[in-house]
C-alpha cells in the first residue's frame, strides 16, 4: 500500500529581514513517507497560485526543502507571504501533501523620510504678518513602526517656522519681520528624520521670494541743499539737479519732483523756477540781478508713485553770485 507523505507542520513560520542577501537560508522544512525504497523519497517545491510566483523570491531544495532567498526582499512592498508547499513522493502513483508557508517581513530603516510641498504661496508681502502660511509641506516615510514616525523644522535662522497641523501634515509659516529691501529671497531649508536605528534624515529647499510694498518714502541725502546761480544766467539755464533715492522696487520706487512754497508773498515759486518732474533738474524762467537779490529758498518735493504714497521735502538755498556788470561811480568831491 502507498502512503503519502506528512509534513512535519502544516503550517510554518519564517520572519525575514527585509534587504535580506541572495542565497540566505531561511528555513527547512521536511515530511516524511512511511513507505520503503522509491515510494518513501520526496521532492519538494512551492505550488504558485494565481499572480503569487514563490519561484521568483525564494527557492526550494527539491531534495533537502532547504529555502533560500533569491529574490530581493522589500518590506515597503510585501510584509508578509503566504506560500503553499508540497512534497511529493517518487512512487507509482506519486502521492503528495501539501503544507503553508507565512513569511514575515521585518522592516528595517532603508527608507529616508520625503519631503513634499504641496502648495507654495510665494511671493510673500514684506508685510505679511507673523503666522501667514507660505507653503504646505507633507513628511512621509515608507517603513513601518518607528522606522516611519518622523519629525521636521526649519533648518537656520530665516524667519520662519514649521507648524505641525495634523500628523505629517504641515504649513511653512511666517515667524518674524520681513524686509525685501534687507533680503529679498530666502532658501528655506526643510530638515526631516525618523525614529529609526539608526536615524534616516532629508532635506528640501524651498524658495521664497519676498515682494514689495511701499514702505519707504522717497530720501534725499541732505536736509539742506545749496544751488549758486550766476546773476543775468539766461532764461532756461540748467542750476542744479536734485535727486532723492527710494529704496523700494518698480512703482513704488518711482519718484515725480515738485516744487512748493513761494518766490515772495506774492509769486509762486513756480513763476521764476520750473523742475523736470522725472529727472529733477531745475531751469531759470527769469535772470537774476544780484544788486537786486542775493538769496532766495524754497521746497522741491519727492513723491513716489505707491499707494499709498509717500513722500519727503528738501529745503533749497538758491544763492545769486556777483558779477562785475556795474562801472565804477566816481563822486563829485566835497568843497
Amino acid at each position: 500500500m502507498t502512503n503519502a507523505p506528512v509534513f512535519s507542520q502544516s503550517l510554518y513560520k519564517v520572519k525575514v529581514l527585509e534587504n535580506t542577501p541572495l542565497q540566505t537560508s531561511i528555513l527547512t522544512v521536511s515530511a516524511e513517507d512511511s513507505d520503503e525504497g522509491i515510494n518513501s523519497e520526496i521532492l519538494y517545491s512551492f505550488i504558485r497560485r494565481g499572480n503569487i510566483n514563490p519561484d521568483a523570491l525564494f527557492s526550494i531544495n527539491p531534495d533537502t526543502g532547504e529555502i533560500n532567498v533569491i529574490g530581493q526582499i522589500d518590506f515597503e512592498e510585501t510584509a508578509a507571504y503566504d506560500i503553499r508547499l508540497q512534497a511529493r513522493d517518487k512512487g507509482t502513483p506519486s502521492r503528495s501533501v501539501h503544507s503553508k508557508m507565512l513569511v514575515e517581513v521585518i522592516d528595517v530603516n532603508d527608507n529616508v523620510p520625503e519631503i513634499v510641498v504641496t502648495s507654495l504661496m510665494s511671493p510673500v508681502k514684506e508685510d505679511a504678518e507673523t503666522g501667514t502660511v507660505v507653503a504646505l509641506v507633507t513628511v512621509t516615510d515608507k517603513d513601518g513602526g518607528k522606522n516611519g514616525i518622523t519629525r521636521a523644522q526649519v533648518m537656520g535662522s530665516a524667519p520662519f517656522m514649521l507648524k505641525l497641523n495634523y500628523k505629517n501634515y504641515y504649513s511653512l509659516t511666517v515667524d518674524g519681520p520681513l524686509d525685501r529691501e534687507s533680503v529679498s529671497h530666502y532658501n528655506v531649508t526643510i530638515y526631516a528624520i525618523d525614529e529609526g536605528n539608526p536615524p534616516l534624515s532629508s532635506t528640501n529647499v524651498i524658495p521664497v521670494h519676498i515682494s514689495d510694498v511701499n514702505d519707504n518714502a522717497p530720501n534725499f541725502s541732505d536736509s539742506v541743499i545749496n544751488v549758486y546761480v550766476k546773476e543775468n544766467s539766461a532764461v532756461g539755464t540748467n542750476i542744479g539737479i536734485i535727486m532723492a533715492q527710494d529704496p523700494d522696487e518698480a512703482e513704488n520706487a518711482k519718484i515725480r519732483y515738485s516744487l512748493l512754497g513761494n518766490f515772495s508773498k506774492s509769486i509762486p515759486i513756480t513763476s521764476v523756477l520750473n523742475i523736470n518732474s522725472q529727472t529733477g533738474d531745475i531751469f531759470c524762467l527769469e535772470t537774476f540781478n544780484y544788486e537786486e537779490l542775493k538769496t532766495f529758498q524754497f521746497k522741491v518735493q519727492a513723491n513716489d508713485s505707491g499707494v499709498p504714497q509717500l513722500s519727503s521735502n528738501v529745503t533749497v538755498n538758491v544763492l545769486i553770485l556777483d558779477e562785475n556788470d556795474n562801472n565804477p561811480t566816481i563822486l563829485a568831491p566835497y568843497s
